[in-house]
């Protein structure tokens, strides 16, 4: 044809200025909201969050921009992904325009115009139309997703742009008969729609409807800060503003501090700038919900109402809050900050207001039942794409029970009682710590100060006649192998984790400082745990604390005495059909998944998972001091139990004590002859298959 494919840029509109007021006005509105939501997270702790910004961006790169925690689930999440680059290639198209119409820079002609401009284009708003479309469906289909008005509203308003925007395309490619109308395949389509139209109707139809998608754009982008649609800038912010502290770590609290006022989270400015700015972060997608093991059992909690709620909470108090800090800071410029209970006590309040400062998270944001029906597992965190940190939220809040009100489950009081008066959670004798290891001639540190390792069984291992067998054939498996190791024997206490993660800092302080001392005497470089609770404890609490020790669990160990000779072998398949289950302290917290399988296969398992396993495994109930609590509705282990069995496994085994209590009690109502084994356990028969 001799033509340079291009088209007009705002064919048919005149006024166009019209738009860049409307412009600066929707983007002050944004502006505002933001400011708002910036207030509200100040109200909040300091905590530092910026370095290290490499790691950090490129941890957003990663998981934010290219989607890669998103993308790791089919449906839901691929159709988000669509979503997501089609609004990047469309953003794109749409500024490299504005660049021409205000730049002066001819981008939108030739083989990019009919390629970029108007095939991709063409094909990414059909994908986006298609995509919104879907999302409608699945709140509509979904009850759980606990959709609203406001959500169905933003579905709408983009889908309304996007297919206004093909009108118009339609309208412009009839009234100009563009002659490369094939590569703007959906907007010819359109056009056929209007060839009865005469050229004058075309044109006050496509003005006015242009005008109208205009200000449905900027009116979303005016509302981008006070709507879901928040989480485009939200979660990118969260990803990068990540905890880099090791999985599962909780914050330190120094409780020699005298400053010390409070300890855990009672009231929402307890909490810091980050839990604060997670609550409107959360894009309220249900990964979370549907991954909790206490969810899955019918248990109150769900990690995503949570959310919403101390986000709900946030919009009620914040601003009171808010506003008294400024206040007090007006009356006292350049004094030091007061505590704001303090200056919430004494605050002139109206009724209403003071009802709302004097509520208490727990009871007002999550009930009792299911604060307490938490596990820890952290799965929820490990679903989300935003990488919003749910189990720390609900331990600063158990603390507060606990340390602050004494209000919490009563089997706890005998547990807290036991660790603080004999170091172990059963209440019995500290002097029969050693007792496991009766006729195993195994010495203790103060027999043999120069061993190259420390064996700590922990207190399952040590007190818990099932585990006893663990500990014992662990044993055997070290020395078969010639490691050089001792263990404490009854100098040993409990580390301290349930007590931890049930919310009682003060006896996990107490139980971490005795046993840091003990083993800094006895100057330990290296200990070997069999319980991945153990292994959270003294890996990653007890730096906060001063204790720096290698810590490896037995499965990797293990795993690596057979891959050097150091252990027998067997055939491949000789011990049968197994399932392996994946600790949530070992497999999630730890990143441990391959080292137990190896040592199940070196044993002779033949491995069939089951379809929770390794990261992504289901919890077995006992995590969060859950372990010494009574359950109601279904039992976590019942379930679990269930998914195991579902396996037609010979064997089930699994590398954690607590595991392995719960999934053998678990196991017994189904059947009561399935063997649930320890792999020390079965690697142990292996070498006594073998001599």
């Amino acid at each position: 044809m001799g033509q340079t494919p291009t088209r007009e840029i705002l064919w048919n509109i005149s006024h166009s200025w019209i738009m860049y007021l409307v412009l600066i006005g929707a983007l002050a509105a944004a502006v505002a909201f933001f400011v708002h939501r910036w207030h509200l997270w100040s109200i909040g702790q300091p905590e530092d969050r910026r370095g290290p910004w490499r790691q950090r961006l490129g941890g957003a790169l990663r998981d934010a921009v290219l989607q890669r925690r998103v993308a790791r689930r089919s449906g839901a999440g691929a159709v988000h992904v669509i979503l997501y680059v089609a609004m990047i290639v469309m953003l794109a198209a749409t500024a490299l325009i504005a660049l021409q119409v205000d730049g002066g820079v001819p981008l939108v002609r030739g083989d990019a115009y009919l390629y970029f401009f108007s095939l991709a284009v063409d094909l990414a708003g059909a994908a986006f139309c298609v995509a919104l479309v879907a999302c409608i469906v699945r709140r509509v289909v979904r009850p759980d997703l606990d959709s609203t008005a406001a959500d169905y509203a933003v579905l709408a308003g983009l889908l309304l742009i996007g297919l206004t925007g093909f009108v118009l395309e339609g309208l412009r490619i009839e009234a100009t008969d563009d002659p490369w109308r094939a590569f703007s395949p959906v907007g010819n389509a359109f056009a056929a729609l209007f060839g009865g139209l005469d050229l004058s109707q075309i044109k006050a139809l496509h003005a006015g409807l242009w005008w109208f998608h205009m200000v449905l754009a900027l009116g979303l982008i005016a509302l981008l800060t006070a709507t879901k649609l928040v989480h485009i800038l939200l979660v990118p912010a969260a990803v990068y503003c990540r905890s880099l502290a090791p999985k599962g770590q909780l914050p330190f609290i120094d409780m020699e501090d005298e400053n010390l006022l409070t300890l855990g989270a009672g009231h929402l400015e307890d909490l810091t700038w980050k839990d604060l700015f997670d609550t409107q972060a959360c894009i309220r997608c249900n990964r979370c919900q549907e991954v909790c093991p206490a969810a899955a059992t019918a248990k109150p909690l769900s990690p995503r109402r949570l959310m919403e709620r101390l986000g709900d909470e946030l919009e009620q108090r914040g601003p009171i809050v808010r506003r008294v800090q400024r206040e007090a800071a007006a009356e006292s410029p350049g004094e030091p900050p007061r505590p704001v209970f303090e200056l919430l006590e004494e605050a002139p309040l109206s009724e209403a207001e003071r009802a709302v400062i004097d509520r208490t998270l727990v009871g007002t944001v999550i009930e009792a039942e299911a604060l307490w029906s938490c596990t820890t597992c952290g799965a929820c965190m490990e679903a989300c794409p935003a990488f919003l940190e749910h189990t720390p939220k609900i331990v600063k809040m158990r603390t507060y029970q606990v340390s602050m009100e004494s209000a919490f489950p009563r089997e706890l009081q005998s547990v807290f009682r036991h660790l603080e008066t004999n170091g172990n959670p059963w209440g019995l004798g500290w002097q029969t710590r050693q007792k496991w290891a009766e006729g195993l001639e195994v010495p203790t540190l103060a027999e043999h100060p120069s061993a190259e390792y420390l064996y700590w069984p922990g207190c399952s291992g040590a007190f818990d006649s099932r585990n006893w067998k663990v500990s014992r054939a662990l044993v055997q498996l070290l020395k078969k192998a010639g490691v050089d190791f001792a263990i404490l024997g009854n100098e040993e206490k409990c580390c301290g984790d349930a007590a931890r993660r049930a919310g009682n800092e003060m006896a996990y302080f107490m139980l971490a400082a005795e046993n840091i001392a003990t083993l800094n005497a006895y100057g330990v470089k290296k200990i070997i745990v069999q319980c991945p609770h153990c292994a959270q404890a003294l890996e990653r609490d007890y730096p906060q604390m001063g204790g720096h020790f290698e810590v490896i669990h037995h499965s990797v160990l293990l795993a690596r005495l057979v891959d050097e000779g150091r252990l027998t072998a067997a055939a491949s398949g000789a011990g049968g059909r197994a399932t392996f289950h994946d600790s949530c302290y070992l497999g999630r917290y730890q990143d441990v998944c391959d080292a137990p399988r190896a040592v199940a296969r070196a044993a002779g398992a033949s491995l069939v998972e089951m379809e929770r396993c390794r990261e992504n495994s289901f919890c077995c109930g006992a995590g969060g001091g859950r372990m010494w609590m009574e359950e109601s509705a279904s039992r976590i282990n019942d379930e679990r139990a269930r998914q195991a069995l579902a396996c037609d496994p010979e064997t089930v085994l699994t590398s954690c004590p607590f595991c392995l209590t719960m999934l053998s009690d678990g196991i017994v109502p189904y059947d009561e002859n399935m063997p649930v084994k320890d792999i020390a356990e079965v690697l142990a028969e292996v070498q006594s298959d073998g001599q």
